[in-house]
């Protein structure tokens, strides 16, 4: 879902360095240069020719100067693996908040979500939110009353869409999370929570059971749906112009258009094709989404955003994820020289080689302990740290705690490391 994905940089098809122009019509034989693998291959061609008129007699190209690879998100896949796959371009690397371990089903990215509200004392908001959505999907349930409550929150025309297009507009204010954690201003879940959880007879805050036991499913939704920036949200994410509860707005609420901005698309094709992520509902005691909001329905997405590819075999039936996997190693990398880092409530730590779920592997420890240069850890180790009370790339902002100590355990490992470039140590990612 656009607004949840991890953080793109000026790679292949992102940016200026687009060989073709990424629009709604581009031709998808265009996309059969966005891989992995294509895009991991320019570094090395990059460096090699890479000079710098004001020092001509500089060797700055990998033979004579070491280069450190440093990223977060997708640049933090980037870098793990291109230091693994090409250690003689890459010296060392910082991979942040890197999802390495490409999976179709991703819905622990909202679990991670909910473990951060209830870290942030919002337990009794995670509560409403699951019953407002009980109340929206029974409502959807029956022709006689979807229509009713799409008009609901998102005003005239939004009875049009599909239960599916409609639930993926409210996830809408959880976007901000994975940047901002609860901060991140009037649109911010945090500030929801405040909104939501306000008695309306006391003008306190709900207690840890919230508001729905005293006032009911249908109260939590209503209320829901009259948060004053809800609208703005959805059109600012979703490109359109719903009404909201504002009649003067042009009706224009077509939530299933695909996505326009270059970087989306190009960020689409990348997991639909190789590596998943697909952002359901987290079902079960710790839900946040609608039922309405399943694997098919992300897949759904994809087959819209590129109905041409679909029609010419370009478009994989699901993700390639295993092809994936096998061709890069997924949770189980460890390239030598390299620096792994994750907040502690980041979503996408969650196929990091840092993950703690049930479904990563298990008896992987984190240690400081720097390794020697150009040995790898165990696959039962791995160097780096997780940040406490803290979300996406927390470590590249400029934060005063756990950011800070990032960084300076990077700066420090590559201070020891340096001393073998040029040994031919540090070419290696053998133990």
């Amino acid at each position: 879902m656009l607004g949840s994905a991890p953080w793109t940089d000026g790679v292949r098809y992102y940016g200026k360095s687009t060989p073709f122009p990424v629009n709604y019509d581009t031709p998808p034989e265009d996309y059969q240069y966005l891989t992995t693998k294509q895009a991991l291959a320019d570094l090395p061609y990059f460096a090699r020719n890479f000079s710098r008129k004001a020092h001509p007699d500089v060797d700055l190209t990998p033979a004579g100067t070491p280069w450190v690879m440093i990223g977060g998100s997708y640049a933090g896949i980037r870098a793990a693996l291109t230091r693994q796959e090409y250690p003689d371009t890459i010296f060392a690397a910082w991979s942040s908040s890197a999802p390495v371990q490409a999976q179709v089903n991703m819905t622990n990215y909202f679990d991670q979500v909910y473990r951060g509200m209830v870290a942030s004392g919002w337990a009794n908001c995670t509560k409403d939110i699951r019953a407002g959505l009980e109340y929206i999907d029974e409502q959807l349930s029956s022709n006689q009353t979807a229509g009713s409550i799409k008009q609901l929150f998102l005003g005239s025309e939004a009875e049009k869409n599909s239960n599916g297009d409609f639930t993926a507009a409210l996830v809408a204010m959880y976007g901000s999370f994975q940047s901002y954690g609860m901060d991140g201003g009037t649109a911010s879940l945090g500030a929801f929570c405040e909104y939501l959880e306000a008695d309306p007879n006391t003008n306190q805050t709900a207690g840890p059971d919230g508001l729905a036991p005293i006032y009911g499913k249908q109260y939590v939704a209503e209320r829901w749906a009259a948060w004053p920036v809800l609208t703005a949200l959805v059109n600012q994410n979703m490109d359109t112009n719903c009404r909201g509860q504002n009649t003067s707005l042009p009706l224009e609420c077509d939530l299933s258009k695909p996505y326009g901005d270059p970087s989306a698309i190009s960020w689409t094709w990348q997991y639909c094709t190789e590596w998943g992520f697909y952002q359901a509902n987290n079902a079960g005691p710790h839900a946040l989404l609608s039922s309405y909001q399943t694997l098919e329905y992300q897949q759904h997405i994809c087959n819209r955003q590129f109905p041409d590819a679909i029609k010419k075999g370009l478009l994989p039936v699901q993700p390639l994820t295993d092809q994936t996997n096998r061709e890069f190693g997924g949770w189980t990398i460890r390239p030598s020289n390299t620096y792994t880092s994750g907040g502690e409530f980041d979503p996408w730590r969650t196929l990091s080689v840092l993950s703690t779920e049930d479904t990563a592997p298990q008896g992987v420890q984190f240690s400081s302990d720097i390794p020697l240069c150009g040995v790898t850890t165990n696959g039962n180790t791995v160097f780096g740290y997780i940040l406490e009370d803290s979300e996406h790339c927390f470590d590249f902002q400029m934060l005063p705690t756990a950011g800070k100590l990032s960084r300076g355990m990077f700066s420090t490992a590559l201070l020891q490391w340096l001393p073998c470039f040029g040994t031919g140590a540090g070419t290696s990612t053998k133990s």
